[in-house]
């Protein structure tokens, strides 16, 4: 008896010394990204820690079940020193990786505004590109620190496992002893199946459950990442949802685009430029901190949606959002989902058949994010990448090649290429470790967050693509579409508004000074695509998620997802939907920092959303299921 107690004692420890590992990688996550949370009182950030626990032990019982197991089942060689070496082995090899996952998040956060999911492991195996191997020194010595965190933690674990080894206390083994080893193995198994399930309701724990304890902008701290990698790892798949008989989706929803233009087809050129990480916030256009004097001049010029929001928080979501009007709104991004072979409808396929010529422009390593097979796949014709620029000479040492010589390139290959053509060209440099070129460092150097010289370099670099390519023949038959893949960095610790992780610009100009003014229209990434064909006098069914910007008729909204959680977005409000229950309704206008929850209160007022969302997820997993994304194939 005082055996088996002895063990339950000493497993008890130690996994409890795991527990204070992961309250303490909490408290680094908070703080590195405290920008992020307003924890409007102490309260709420001691709820947070609370909720936290349930996680917390959720993923400790996980990711410890062989040496929970073993250490029970082990109770007659308690005072085996080679089986005790064998456990210890066991327990600070896996917790050592679940440490070393939520301090690496703590760094990783601000560039994806969320935990870590299974889908971070297709850096390792190449998936995503060779870019991890080759930034993870500098990623290391930039985030120094955290090294040092975690070298402390692992350093306090060992020593305090090498404690509770002391308790220990050996009796004679019996039949009747090997009994009660047995039943402390069922019970242990019990209550660690109710301790990974997260209590005894209906459903295990998840992600979303997550937004039941604490608000939305709060489930990146109140769960820890082993458990969002782990839970992420079989949510790979949509589930068909039927909210709506098929009758009551109104055109504005089934995704189908039946143009009723009369006017005659336009075969301009096309140009989506697309900013890495460009937050409409740095934009001095918009009142931004940035230096970006020919953004602002084009801006200007142009016809500006000025509430505009991405769909996404990484480029692999961005682009296929833009391009192809394929929104993340599931757990894996298109590019790596199990939907990735579907038919989908794209720029590159609708235009092609009307004679045009269709590319792609990154200055990245071919390979990275996928972005080459996305563009199989969406039928670009050609992919020009960091292999087919040529020049190691103007590789900026981390990404690719620097913005200001391969958008000369952009320029001079499409003088080259019969028109009409349709081209993608998605910028590099606008993103961590944020640089710029040697030779510009002093004359971009701006005060404050080193984004912003890249945001000033980025501008230039455009300066001179618009410098050359307005000397083209090309240039004044072409329609240009200016946004960004998704929204960059805080700039400072300064809380903004929550919807802020997502706005970026978006804006169509023509050198022609067709398209001009202001637009306050709710538009979203996926908007793009409808929008330009409806420019062109597209005539032609196709299929789209997004809503044309130039037409009133449809309702205008943007939605995100991010954790298990939707949020519809129009012009004063968000409302926040779990897939089940609405959770959350903020006056964004009023309430930018969404500390007053008014969905208890507004449940009526929230109708239309939850209708218009709840349509909108229905035709996007049911099309996407069902491979149904193409109305036909192009020919």
């Amino acid at each position: 008896m005082n055996s088996t107690r002895s063990t339950i004692q000493r497993l008890l420890a130690q996994l409890a010394i795991v527990l204070v590992a992961y309250f303490l990688c909490r408290v680094v996550f908070i703080y590195n990204n405290i920008s992020t949370f307003d924890f409007n009182s102490i309260g709420t950030l001691v709820l947070l820690f609370i909720g936290a626990l349930r996680f917390d032990v959720a993923a400790v019982l996980i990711t410890n079940s062989l040496f929970i197991l073993l250490s029970v089942l082990g109770t007659p060689f308690v005072s085996n020193f080679y089986y005790q070496r064998i456990l210890k082995c066991i327990y600070i090899t896996v917790n050592s990786l679940c440490i070393v996952l939520n301090i690496a998040d703590v760094g990783y956060f601000p560039f994806v505004h969320k935990r870590m999911q299974f889908d971070v492991f297709l850096f390792l195996n190449g998936d995503k590109g060779t870019d991890f191997y080759r930034l993870l020194p500098s990623f290391l010595i930039e985030h120094w620190c955290l090294i040092l965190i975690y070298i402390a933690i692992i350093y306090g674990m060992i020593k305090a496992y090498n404690k509770t080894l002391a308790i220990t206390n050996v009796v004679k083994q019996s039949i009747k002893n090997y009994a009660l080893y047995m039943l402390t193995f069922l019970a242990t198994v019990g209550v660690s199946i109710i301790g990974i399930r997260g209590g005894v309701q209906l459903r295990p724990l998840s992600i979303i459950q997550a937004s039941e304890m604490t608000e939305v902008q709060y489930i990146p701290a109140i769960i820890n990442t082993p458990f969002s990698i782990i839970n992420t790892i079989s949510q790979q798949r949509l589930t068909l949802v039927n909210y709506y008989a098929n009758q009551e989706l109104s055109p504005c929803f089934t995704g189908i685009h039946t143009p009723k233009t009369i006017t005659p087809f336009t075969k301009q050129n096309v140009v989506v430029i697309i900013v890495e990480s460009l937050s409409k916030n740095y934009l001095g256009f918009f009142n931004g901190q940035a230096q970006t004097p020919f953004l602002d001049s084009l801006l200007g010029k142009s016809k500006v949606f000025s509430n505009a929001f991405a769909n996404g928080s990484e480029s692999i979501q961005g682009i296929p959002a833009v391009l192809s009007s394929i929104p993340s709104w599931q757990e894996e991004p298109f590019i790596f989902s199990p939907y990735n072979g579907n038919k989908i409808t794209s720029l590159a396929n609708l235009l092609k058949p009307q004679g045009y010529s269709t590319s792609f422009f990154h200055g990245g390593s071919n390979g990275t994010m996928g972005f080459d097979s996305y563009c199989k796949l969406a039928e670009f014709d050609n992919y020009y990448g960091r292999t087919e620029y040529n020049n190691e000479q103007d590789y900026d040492g981390n990404w690719g090649i620097w913005d200001e010589p391969f958008l000369q390139y952009v320029a001079n290959t499409l003088t080259t290429t019969p028109q009409p053509f349709m081209s993608a060209v998605f910028t590099l440099n606008t993103h961590h470790p944020f640089i710029v070129p040697i030779k510009y460092k002093t004359r971009f150097k701006q005060n404050g967050h080193d984004m912003l010289s890249c945001v000033a370099y980025a501008d230039y670099a455009l300066a001179q693509f618009f410098e050359t390519a307005k000397k083209q023949p090309w240039f004044n038959n072409t329609l240009f579409v200016l946004t960004a893949d998704h929204a960059g960095p805080k700039l400072d610790d300064i809380h903004n508004n929550v919807l802020d992780y997502y706005r970026i610009p978006i804006a169509f100009y023509s050198p022609t000074n067709t398209l001009a003014g202001i637009d306050t229209t709710v538009a979203n990434q996926i908007d793009i695509l409808p929008s330009v064909m409806h420019l062109l006098n597209y005539k032609a069914p196709y299929f789209s998620l997004g809503k044309n910007l130039f037409d009133s008729t449809c309702p205008h909204f943007a939605v995100t997802y991010r954790e298990g959680i939707y949020q519809y977005i129009d012009a004063n409000y968000c409302y926040q939907f779990n897939g089940q229950t609405g959770i959350g309704y903020y006056n964004y206008i009023t309430d930018s920092l969404f500390v007053h929850n008014m969905y208890a209160t507004s449940i009526d007022n929230t109708n239309k959303a939850n209708e218009h969302l709840k349509k909108t997820i229905q035709v996007f997993n049911n099309t996407m299921i069902n491979n149904i994304m193409q109305l036909s194939t192009p020919k």
